[in-house]
């Protein structure tokens, strides 16, 4: 959902007068930090969809320093309010993973309906971690992966499981590109272009 969110607003925001050249004013900070989270996440991920022992033994740390990396970069942007949303959204999603030992918990049925039959193969194997079946006794299950959120692309389904914090995350990544881009009058205003002093004529008496 975020990714087709993203590419959404992206298209609404250039059609709505918004300008790539905006984005410097945008003071977004330490971007690398928001790269190593999702380059650690996607790590455990690939090791556990791949079956490797590895996942259940590493997982857990680099997890942890994912989150801490995420974190961190949320707080140095909290100035931005699309930040400040999606810093919500990712406190609702960890409230969740850490009341049931660190992995998300999805709607199997949910999951099926949706035609994610990867994602439900892999529900079942002990070596992968991000995610687990949602049962009644998931704690928090209100805030797990049990929502239809709609997709831009089928695949194949023109839905998939997520929870409230990935709609909150989607919305104030949505805010940040208009923010970026200057729709809808967000965003800091542009600096006056300078005017070289040899264009500057003599003032006149």
């Amino acid at each position: 959902m975020l990714l087709d969110a993203a590419v959404l607003a992206f298209i609404i925001a250039a059609f709505a007068g918004g300008r790539v050249s905006r984005v410097k004013a945008l003071d977004f900070k330490a971007p690398s930090l928001f790269i190593f989270a999702a380059m650690g996440k996607m790590a455990v991920a690939i090791l556990g969809a791949r079956g490797s022992s590895l996942a259940p033994l590493i997982g857990g740390p680099i997890n942890v320093a994912a989150y801490v990396f995420l974190c961190a970069a949320l707080a140095l942007n909290f100035h931005l309010w699309g930040m400040r949303l999606a810093a919500l959204g990712v406190f609702l999603n960890l409230i969740v993973v850490f009341a049931n030992g660190g992995a998300m918990p999805v709607d199997r049925d949910l999951a099926v309906r949706a035609g994610n039959y990867a994602l439900v193969r892999l529900l079942d194997s002990p070596n992968y971690i991000n995610h687990k079946p949602a049962t009644p006794q998931t704690k928090f299950r209100p805030l797990a992966d049990v929502l239809p959120l709609p997709l831009l692309v089928p695949r194949p389904t023109f839905f998939a499981p997520g929870s409230i914090g990935d709609v909150v995350v989607t919305i104030g990544a949505c805010w940040l590109i208009f923010s970026a881009l200057g729709t809808f009058g967000l965003g800091r205003p542009e600096p006056p272009e300078e005017v070289p002093a040899e264009d500057i004529g003599e003032p006149q008496v």
